[in-house]
């Protein structure tokens, strides 16, 4: 089953000074047409109406893409709802698309009275008083709900860029501490471009890549943020969108260790990392070695690392990434690995 991200579609709203600016905008430089019948009155009451009418519906209509474009909440599936969970925080979520739904109907109840009112309006000064009035009630509840809509400004570019799953591909999680070269591992292991940068660079979220294997068809590899070594309950929204994945996923793991422990990280912290995966999501875990091109000079800590795997009787290989080395024995291996689902 194709899992396409459901915050693809979501609008991202913009700030209230910028959308007051459009809506007055059009009310007042480019009018609505309004007939010609009639006395002075008549058409001045008729053109400052239309103004409201413009100012409203232009505001209205904004507020309501950004309620109607977000998907249901409640109907996500359960990896994408965590993921929100993780991200953004649901029940804030549904705060602020409550928040600006409100608006939307409170400037729309606004807006009729008053247009209404200024119908019932003889007097030209009457008319113009109700329509500044109008105006800067209408610019006040938008004012109200001001930081909901910077809150998702913010939030909705972060849920769109999460990637499309199938949950009936064949599927390769990356995991580790950060700075292992999992990143890099992916870009070996797929078509997906690395992100470069001149300091180590920590993914900050889920990177999608795929591949044909034979036998096998297509296979997506999920390239995880870094997990550091400590409780669940400590990790951070960055580290917590890998335990999403890993919870619900499925799929082979492939855990980097970087036994160089250039990646800032000790061969001890990673080997409790390892171990809490294997107690939490399971056995179905393929070790990678990476960083092979520097064993000449850490050579100690690679053979505690081989070592370890042994006894833990894990299936490992070795490999440099950087370089590419057992990179075509590596694709064997998840080739074979997948093939016994």
């Amino acid at each position: 089953m194709e899992l396409p991200n459901p915050f693809k579609r979501a609008s991202t709203p913009i700030g209230v000074d910028e959308l007051l600016d459009i809506a007055f905008r059009r009310a007042f430089k480019k009018p609505r047409p309004v007939p010609r019948r009639g006395d002075k009155t008549s058409i001045y009451r008729s053109r400052e109406i239309s103004r409201i009418q413009t100012v409203s519906d232009t505001i209205i209509s904004r507020l309501d893409k950004i309620v109607k474009s977000f998907p249901s909440i409640e109907r996500l599936d359960p990896f994408y709802r965590e993921l929100l969970e993780v991200l953004i925080d649901s029940d804030r979520m549904r705060h602020s698309l409550g928040a600006v739904k409100w608006a939307s109907r409170t400037i729309f109840r606004i807006s009729r009275l008053y247009i209404a009112r200024m119908r019932r309006a003889e007097d030209p000064n009457r008319i113009l008083a109700l329509r500044r009035e109008v105006l800067g009630r209408i610019s006040s509840v938008l004012k109200r709900v001001g930081p909901e809509l910077d809150f998702l400004r913010n939030a909705v570019p972060a849920l769109k860029e999460l990637p499309d799953i199938d949950l009936t591909m064949p599927t390769v999680i990356i995991a580790g501490m950060p700075n292992t070269g999992k990143s890099t591992l992916l870009s070996r292991l797929t078509t997906k471009e690395p992100e470069i940068a001149p300091y180590p660079f920590t993914t900050r979220g889920l990177v999608m890549g795929h591949r044909e294997l034979k036998g096998l068809g297509r296979v997506q590899f999920v390239d995880t943020p870094g997990l550091l070594d400590r409780p669940l309950s400590e990790r951070n929204r960055i580290e917590m969108q890998a335990v999403v994945a890993l919870r619900h996923l499925g799929g082979l793991i492939l855990f980097v260790m970087d036994p160089s422990e250039t990646c800032g990280y000790t061969l001890g912290e990673q080997i409790s990392l390892l171990r809490e995966i294997r107690e939490r999501f399971g056995e179905r875990i393929v070790v990678v070695v990476n960083k092979t091109d520097l064993a000449r000079d850490y050579g100690d800590r690679f053979s505690e690392t081989r070592s370890f795997l042994r006894k833990e009787k894990l299936n490992f290989i070795e490999v440099s990434a950087e370089r590419g080395y057992g990179i075509g024995d590596l694709i064997e291996v998840i080739r074979r690995e997948l093939g016994r689902e």
